[in-house]
């Protein structure tokens, strides 16, 4: 799927040859990275979301600040998340990784200015599995025809303390058969044993419908609103999203992570 930064730059014939191999400026000669107050100021800002807004006309553009690189800015413009110097010469899309903790700040800043208010979400449109106390909370959109949701659903049979929301959030374009599975197991008589004896054993319920009363359509309304693009992908407790059925230990990470940030340590 194209970005819609890419879309809007092909309409407006403005893409630009960026080299990622170029440093930014200072950064050749050796200068440390660093924010520089003069590139934080309100009318700086003010001034480069202009040059933004001139430039990518119509695009959303959230998150405006100083980047750690000296010189540049970073800033969200639709979908991606990117870095330019003050007259947008040159614009980089890509991900930003911290070498000392091999940290991708892309995708943190990304996840952070895409959060989420968790309790806006339609639980009673979710099958609901609590392991443990259930103290860490998890709300995961995921498709019953994806192979990556079953390496995710698999990974939390091994946790613990863990309250997990299934939103049943078929890809059609990938998966035509999901959405009347999603609808069948939604529809029988006992959700959580039946979605777990299909995306663990591959047994789909017998003696189903799938014309009962159901959140899938609404669930793939809401999904595309929030910004989902792929399966699985997951909001923690502090409203921040995960893409993917990454590994238990990282799993483990986050979910404490936006454990802590919740309750203010």
């Amino acid at each position: 799927m194209k970005s819609t930064l890419v879309a809007l730059l092909v309409a407006g014939g403005l893409l630009t040859a960026c080299n990622a191999q170029q440093p930014p400026p200072g950064v050749a000669q050796g200068v440390a990275p660093a924010l520089r107050a003069e590139n934080t100021s309100p009318a700086k800002l003010a001034e480069v979301q202009q040059v933004l807004e001139n430039r990518f006309k119509g695009a959303p553009i959230k998150g405006l600040r100083a980047a750690v690189f000296p010189g540049l800015f970073e800033a969200m413009v639709g979908d991606d998340l990117i870095y330019f110097d003050e007259k947008l010469t040159y614009f980089m899309v890509g991900n930003l990784i911290e070498s000392a903790s091999m940290t991708n700040k892309t995708e943190e800043r990304t996840a952070e200015l895409n959060s989420i208010d968790v309790k806006q979400l339609p639980l009673n449109d979710a099958i609901k599995f609590v392991r443990g106390k259930g103290e860490r909370v998890m709300y995961v959109f995921t498709d019953a025809d994806c192979p990556f949701c079953v390496r995710l659903e698999k990974t939390l049979q091994e946790m613990d303390n863990v309250t997990v929301y299934n939103f049943l959030y078929p890809i059609d374009s990938l998966h035509p058969d999901s959405g009347r599975k999603s609808k069948l197991i939604w529809c029988s008589a006992d959700r959580q044993k039946n979605w777990l004896d299909y995306m663990l054993n591959g047994k789909l319920v017998a003696n189903s419908k799938s014309d009962c009363a159901n959140p899938v359509e609404a669930t793939k309304v809401l999904g595309q609103k929030l910004g989902v693009r792929a399966t699985p992908s997951f909001f923690l407790a502090d409203g921040r999203m995960v893409a993917g059925a990454i590994p238990k230990d990282q799993l483990e990470n986050r979910l404490n992570a936006a454990q802590a940030k919740i309750a203010g340590k």
